[in-house]
């Protein structure tokens, strides 16, 4: 057997016992290339399935998405150990036939994968807890499979002495292009049965090409483990924990950012995919040899861009959205290329390939898990987003230089030498910030310039990395101390950040940016505000509850502070269905909110996800179901397809009505509706109502969009009221397909 050459990496001779040459050499590039392209591809596109399979089951919470990406991180983490161990313990020929094995039993068992994933979902879980059992049962044994291919494929590639790291940009190119194709593609045009046939034709195709890779590296015998260059020291504990921590930050605030977004800033669907691409295409830039003219730039852009990232913290609400997306992304993407630029310079030789990917990953998996699991126990709001660029900063400065112009000689001269270069970016933002600021938002101009030149304070005086890192976080806590107001509540849950606030004599409630009700705290607390006013169009539904039944039954599917019980009478039974035990319990608290106190009898509130909890109904127990889930960014659309319109009907007494709130500021969601319905054999009306002044003043009335579905003969009522048929561009929505991206509305 041939000595394997320490300077390729681990070794995987060919048939022969040496590198392959001619014609096999030829084409081992691109065999590699293709088999790592596709893992990677499929399995991104896995974790946005699995993802989209499971939202509705946990009734459609932003916090699936995280505990998804932490999961799947994870399980990344998982098979780059496994990847590790074979590379560098195994015989290349054994380490191949086991991992042709694990693809064919990971292949032979997603036939048998559950589908009907409800069944899963135990309440004796915590959601976070049951989301990750779930997710391990559809796709642990697929995600493992493919998490393994880019390091055990690049340390055989590294053996048959060729560099093997453009790989890697390989992989993440790849899964860029998955979530890309996903949401815009996938998603609008594939259901959901559909593409879980697709993820298993693809697995077969991975495992099939698997093989000519292996069978090409047979004939070794004996055992590789991990070997530096000659001359090349061991990378210590302490350079290893460097490239965990960088690691850990991108992929934290990749969550942390989406978080933040989604949460104080801006609601708005589909937000998730500008952090995610960026993150992956970060590694594509900083692996890539082509990539590293990016890479040298944004080294030079990052104290502006680390500056412009935490701005927004301090004050979230005087942002337009046009500006705050080109400010998170932007330095989002500087930021991260930055980190991943230098942990790339940073590298070892390719024999210790598998280990550096290790720690990459394990990095990741902390970063996410601590967004996902940790942050959310330990703060009452997105405190994890300005934590984790602090320490972003500091990785930068403890990283080793990527360019000699980090190694800046602090004093006077320097500041000023250096100053005009480190302000000339930042300039040019904070100027064009400050005028589309004062575009949009004129009333909140002032306080953006103030908070502008702070930033660019800090960014002039960072003469290197470690000043930055020091002056940041000290700015930023002085910053919040001085800004940060207390609401009458903020509570953090696995459904979001929700906070009770007090202005203008009333108490509102908020989940992110979205208001989900508000009570007067005078003599007007009895009456139904926002889309509920009795000039809006529930007003109307219930004035035909009335003129056909004393004594109504009541579903409602969403609590928000209980406003829909202003409705009720003696006599009546209202049942509130709510997914998130914290909107409960601050409805029931009086100091907050009374409506539910304030019923003439109280309403039942049962805790759980509507649909499955109205499976359990008997037939026939309303005469009303109202579905009021649809306001924020994150719509349940599980809660709008035809199956489940189908077990709302079984719900109704004769007679009965399903009135849907569809108010909105991102979907037009009344087309769909209608069509599902229509495709049931009901019938549909709708009317939105624009209240004038005088019931803003007395009522705190809100534009309002509702439609009621039912029997043909029962819709008719509707017609001398203001309400016609939905608009006729909808589509019917389905479990197998219920996407709603054609729904969205063009802009914020």
């Amino acid at each position: 057997m041939n000595e394997p050459d320490i300077k390729a990496g681990v070794a995987f001779p060919s048939a022969a016992g040496a590198p392959l040459t001619g014609l096999s050499a030829r084409v081992q590039q691109p065999a590699f290339a293709a088999t790592v392209g596709l893992s990677a591809f499929l399995l991104f596109s896995l974790e946005l399935v699995a993802g989209r399979l499971v939202l509705p089951v946990f009734g459609g919470a932003p916090a699936v998405w995280t505990t998804s990406l932490c999961f799947f991180t994870a399980v990344l983490f998982v098979g780059y150990v496994y990847a590790h161990v074979i590379a560098t313990r195994l015989p290349a020929a054994v380490a191949g036939m086991i991992q042709l094995s694990i693809a064919a039993g990971v292949v032979a068992i997603a036939v048998v994968t559950p589908t009907h994933l409800s069944d899963l979902r135990t309440n004796d879980l915590p959601a976070t807890l049951n989301v990750l059992l779930v997710l391990a049962v559809i796709a642990g044994g697929p995600a493992f499979l493919l998490a393994t291919t880019t390091p055990l494929l690049s340390a055989w590639y590294a053996g048959r002495r060729r560099d093997p790291w453009w790989l890697f940009a390989v992989s993440n190119g790849a899964s860029f292009f998955a979530l890309l194709l996903y949401p815009f593609l996938v998603e609008p045009s594939i259901g959901l049965s559909a593409q879980r046939g697709l993820l298993a034709v693809g697995l077969t195709a991975y495992a099939v090409s698997l093989v000519p890779i292996v069978l090409s590296g047979r004939g070794s015998t004996t055992s590789r483990g991990e070997r530096t260059q000659e001359g090349a020291p061991e990378p210590g504990l302490k350079r290893q924990a460097i490239w965990l921590c960088a690691a850990l930050v991108p992929a934290g605030l990749l969550s942390a950012t989406t978080n933040f977004l989604q949460t104080d800033l801006i609601s708005a669907p589909l937000i998730w995919i500008g952090p995610l691409a960026i993150y992956l295409a970060s590694f594509v830039f900083a692996f890539a040899e082509r990539g590293r003219p990016v890479v040298r730039w944004c080294r030079w852009l990052m104290p502006a861009a680390a500056t412009l990232l935490w701005l927004p913290f301090i004050k979230p609400d005087a942002w337009p959205p046009v500006p705050l997306l080109a400010v998170e992304l932007g330095a989002f993407f500087v930021v991260a290329v930055g980190i991943h630029g230098a942990l790339a310079h940073d590298r070892p030789d390719a024999r210790l390939l598998t280990r550096f990917y290790l720690i990459l990953t394990a990095g990741g998996a902390a970063g996410t898990a601590f967004v996902a699991i940790a942050a959310p126990l330990l703060f009452s709001t997105i405190y994890e987003y300005p934590l984790l660029i602090v320490a972003g900063l500091i990785v930068l400065a403890i990283l080793p230089a990527a360019t000699m112009a980090d190694r800046v000689r602090i004093g006077l001269p320097a500041v000023v030498r250096g100053g005009g270069a480190r302000m000339a970016p930042y300039a040019a933002a904070a100027s064009a910030l400050y005028l589309l600021i004062h575009a949009q938002r004129p009333d909140a101009a002032a306080d953006m310039r103030n908070l502008l030149l702070i930033g660019g304070i800090v960014v002039f005086t960072a003469v290197s990395p470690k000043i930055l890192a020091t002056a940041a976080p000290l700015t930023l806590a002085v910053l919040i101390a001085i800004t940060s107001t207390s609401p009458l509540l903020r509570t953090r849950t696995f459904f979001g950040v929700i906070e009770v606030r007090e202005a203008d004599g009333a108490h509102l409630e908020y989940s992110g940016t979205t208001l989900h009700g508000l009570q007067y705290q005078d003599a007007r607390r009895s009456e139904p505000s926002t889309y509920y006013s009795r000039v809006g169009p529930l007003a109307s539904v219930f004035d035909d509850l009335r003129a056909r039944t004393d004594g109504a039954r009541i579903g409602v599917v969403g609590l928000g502070v209980g406003t829909i019980a202003a409705y009720t009478r003696p006599g009546d039974e209202m049942t509130f269905y709510e997914i998130n035990p914290a909107v409960v319990s601050i409805a029931r608290d009086r100091k907050y909110f009374t409506y539910l106190s304030d019923a003439p009898v109280t309403p039942r509130v049962v805790v759980g996800d509507a649909r499955i909890a109205l499976e359990d109904e008997p037939a026939g127990v309303f005469d009303l179901l109202v579905l009021d889930a649809f306001s924020s960014d994150s719509v349940p659309a599980h809660l709008l397809t035809r199956e489940a319109m189908r077990t709302y009907m079984r719900t109704l007494r004769p007679g009965g009505i399903l009135a849907f709130h569809l108010s909105n500021r991102y979907y037009s969601l009344a087309g769909p509706v209608g069509a599902t319905a229509r495709d049931l054999g009901l019938d549909a009306a709708s009317l939105v109502s624009h209240p004038d002044a005088e019931a803003v003043a007395k009522a705190g009335a809100t534009d309002a969009r509702w439609l009621v579905a039912g029997r043909p003969e029962d819709i008719a009522r509707f017609a001398s009221g203001g309400w016609s048929e939905p608009p006729d561009r909808g589509y019917v929505l389905t479990d197998d397909y219920s996407d709603l991206t054609r729904s969205l509305r063009i802009g914020f």
